[in-house]
């Protein structure tokens, strides 16, 4: 046990209590028998006495602190905002109106606008196909554009077909020009980077209007048309990448995340678009990953850095659907035209 001694001393078996000469110029209160008693003595004269101490003016310790009050009442809003916004990601549903005409949803990712490596030709002709076709959806899924504003990242810029702010204004370009067909927005690690670096959602601040689902790193829906519906899981990035397989990941998604998917949709490789089904349970599920619109890796220096191959094809794929049957094509060409020959 650690005893108080502060002003009592112990002499021929008594204890004494003596203060310093800073306090009232010292004082001696005695000797007492027990350190209980000194110690009693020694805290009676503290607390009656009255001591003259400085006046502190100002901004102090005591000024300026957070009400406990209204702490409680912003975390408890906070709370209830991220309840509120879990609960609508847990019914989350897109229908398709008139179900008995075949349609068709777009699936895009990685643009990479900036890049000089980039296949903008291609980006603008697929977005005015779906500009133009009334039944032809879209999905975005992340990547619009290079964005390189973080770290060591930063020197890739001067590489760089455009200045920064014009890979936004052509991001946001194309954003308007689908707009209107678009029907969900998962933004990418590139677009990410812009949040984690200021705060500021990037793809979120240029949908203006635009009325979608939208997420950050993963949307959960259900998409219906007529008596059909499928369950969507769409992430740029899936975890337990396979060189081998290349939508392993997405694969793997279903058997170790939370969601009993039917179609689970991904970017991020720019290895190239391509579906692959895969069962589980005996039922038939889909795996699509979406390629670049990057002609070749190495255009932009970065991928040559890295040792990557040059992706399949560029340009982003569609499912078309005609009631119950689905058809998967590697580019919007083909979805335009099967469309056309079924309606």
């Amino acid at each position: 046990m650690c005893l108080d001694t502060k002003y009592i001393q112990r002499r021929d078996n008594k204890y004494r209590v003596v203060f310093p000469s800073s306090i009232l110029e010292g004082r001696y209160l005695g000797s007492f028998e027990t350190f209980e008693e000194a110690q009693d003595a020694r805290d009676g004269y503290l607390s009656s006495t009255q001591f003259s101490l400085p006046e502190v003016v100002g901004f102090t310790n005591k000024d300026g602190n957070p009400d406990p009050i209204q702490v409680w009442d912003y975390v408890i809003a906070t709370q209830n905002t991220i309840e509120r916004n879990a609960a609508l990601r847990t019914n989350q549903r897109i229908m398709i109106p008139d179900p008995e005409t075949p349609f068709g949803i777009a699936y895009f990712s990685d643009l990479h606008l900036g890049d000089p490596a980039t296949d903008y030709r291609s980006i603008r002709a697929d977005a005015e196909l779906v500009a133009s076709n009334p039944r032809l959806f879209a999905g975005y899924h992340g990547d619009g554009l290079n964005n390189w504003i973080i770290g060591k990242l930063q020197a890739l810029q001067k590489d760089e077909a455009i200045p920064h702010d014009q890979e936004i204004v052509l991001f946001a370009d194309w954003l308007r020009m689908i707009g209107p067909s678009m029907l969900w927005v998962v933004a990418g690690n590139h677009d990410n980077w812009t949040a984690k670096l200021s705060g500021l959602d990037l793809p979120r601040s240029l949908l203006g209007d635009v009325r979608v689902l939208y997420d950050r790193n993963e949307i959960v829906f259900i998409l219906i048309w007529g008596q059909c519906r499928l369950v969507y899981k769409v992430r740029h990035k899936w975890k337990y990448n396979s060189i081998f397989n290349v939508t392993h990941s997405i694969e793997v998604g279903w058997q170790r995340g939370d969601s009993d998917f039917d179609v689970g949709l991904g970017g991020h490789t720019h290895i190239g678009t391509v579906e692959r089904p895969f069962f589980r349970h005996g039922r038939l599920k889909r795996a699509v990953l979406t390629g670049t619109y990057k002609v070749v890796q190495t255009g932009g220096g970065y991928g040559r850095e890295l040792g990557l191959a040059s992706p399949m094809g560029t340009g982003c794929g569609a499912h078309v659907f005609d009631g119950a049957d689905i058809t998967f094509c590697d580019n919007l060409e083909k979805a335009v035209r099967l469309i056309e020959r079924l309606s």
